[in-house]
């Protein structure tokens, strides 16, 4: 017994896009809805956390933590403010800016030489030389030069940055001064007010025992400070280190945690945490507007791709190898919204195709059947089909019409699926032409209807599609 054979539908991409550009309606209206959503949920998230942010007391709500979470908040901002003094000294130590490999350094020999001398004769006087070169040492090495050298030399670092560029050592009456600057023409004049400096300093210290203060050496140089290689090195670790430490904290913290531990490092640095009155976002609505126009392309395209129903006439013949006799163009849709782009898009998509009207569309399909039959010795013919019974009944009419004015008999019946009598009818009349209807014929109804027909050995002409 032969039967009707079905292949599988084949995706037109082409096509595909034509159905997503048609579906333009939905894709704004969706997207509008998805914008206005987004926005309007982001909106309230902002209220609630901006009326939740207002006169929070930190100690009142560490009590409602657990002792575990309040000691977890504690180790956090105990490592985040050691990890903050860290930074801010590696960001503003003048003694950290300066290149390791290329330091520019001013250094000073100075020799303590005392008028003392050992009188093996006379009674013995303490040497007072040891204690000179001690007093110097300690005056170099204390704020009250670093604090002259800064105020006279015009340094742009506090004292206590000087302090950490200035290095002094002394072995018995010498005392050698070093200090670092990043800006080499500055060297000068701070080496000429260290000469002041240790000059009044000197004149000072005569009470002590008449001496005098020699420069023995002066230089300036660009060196390799490997001391400085390593302090920034174990800066770094530090840094390094403590950050991990905050960051596998602030992993295991929750909301309410993190919330705290931000508001407490505020109150520390002595920042004030700036709340912004919630507003409506912009990003928020464009976002939202893509997302809805995004699913809707999906929703049209994945409703095209996994349909049930007939979606061109094309695959009457390239999914069921069954003539397709012709199509014939609805024209009477409702009137939509700004349906002047739906024509728009639908003479970009059939550019260079010429159109025929439904009129013509028929008298075609009616000519082409009409030679068919005569080739076949027929004079009677069955219309039926899935979606014969919701076709345009003018449409029909007119060609039934166009047939009988081709001496072709017509005989019309509803769906031989469902109808007995119909189906018997279209038997007896042994040639069947089948009208069918984009988007409402179900591709398992078609392959049914025209599988019956084959089994009852009768002949399908063809099929005419409603587009």
């Amino acid at each position: 017994m032969e039967t009707q054979e079905r292949t599988e539908r084949e995706i037109d991409l082409i096509e595909l896009f034509w159905k997503v550009l048609l579906g333009w309606r939905q894709i704004i209206c969706i997207g509008i809805l998805f914008a206005v959503l987004l926005t309007g949920m982001r909106y309230l998230l902002d209220v609630r956390s901006y009326h939740a942010s207002q006169n929070v007391d930190i100690e009142k709500e560490k009590e409602k933590l657990k002792q575990d979470d309040l000691e977890a908040l504690n180790r956090a901002v105990n490592t985040q403010v050691r990890l903050d003094e860290f930074e801010a000294y590696r960001e503003n130590s003048p003694l950290l800016q300066l290149d390791p490999y290329a330091k520019p350094v001013l250094e000073m020999q100075y020799y303590v030489k005392s008028d003392y001398i050992i009188n093996y004769t006379k009674d013995s006087k303490r040497d007072y030389t040891q204690s000179l070169s001690s007093m110097y040492y300690n005056y170099i090495n204390g704020g009250e030069m670093a604090k002259k050298v800064v105020q006279d030399a015009g340094l742009s670092v506090s004292q206590s940055e000087f302090r950490e560029l200035l290095s002094v050592s002394r072995e018995e009456n010498t005392i050698v001064i070093s200090v670092g600057y990043a800006d080499a023409g500055k060297l000068e004049t701070i080496a000429q007010t260290l000469k002041s400096a240790l000059q009044q300093k000197k004149e000072e210290l005569q009470e002590i025992g008449p001496h005098d203060l020699e420069l023995m050496n002066e230089s300036q140089n660009v060196v390799v400070d490997s001391a400085l290689v390593e302090k920034k090195n174990t800066v770094f670790n530090s840094i390094n280190s403590l950050t991990n430490i905050i960051n596998n904290l602030k992993k295991d913290m929750s909301a309410q945690q993190l919330r705290l531990f931000q508001l407490e490092m505020n109150d520390r640095r002595g920042e004030s945490e700036e709340i912004k009155e919630p507003k409506i976002r912009i990003k928020y609505m464009i976002l939202g507007a893509f997302v809805g126009a995004f699913l809707t392309c999906a929703w049209i395209a994945g409703s095209m791709i996994f349909t049930k129903k007939l979606q061109s006439a094309e695959e009457i013949y390239s999914m069921y190898k069954v003539r397709l006799i012709g199509e014939i163009t609805l024209s009477n849709q409702k009137k939509r919204f700004l349906s002047v782009i739906d024509k728009l898009i639908l003479s970009l998509k059939n550019k260079g195709k010429r159109k025929l009207t439904a009129d013509q569309q028929i008298k075609m399909i009616a000519t082409n059947t009409a030679l068919s039959c005569r080739n076949q010795g027929i004079d009677s013919i069955y219309l039926t089909g899935s979606a014969y019974e919701k076709a345009d009944k003018g449409l029909l009419e007119q060609l039934k019409t166009e047939l009988l004015a081709q001496n072709i008999k017509v005989k019309v019946g509803a769906n031989i699926l469902y109808d007995a009598d119909s189906l018997k009818e279209g038997i007896e009349t042994g040639h069947i032409l089948f009208v069918e209807q984009k988007g409402i014929s179900r591709h398992e109804e078609i392959f049914q209807e025209f599988n019956l027909v084959k089994e009852q050995k009768s002949d399908i002409l063809g099929v005419v599609v409603f587009v």
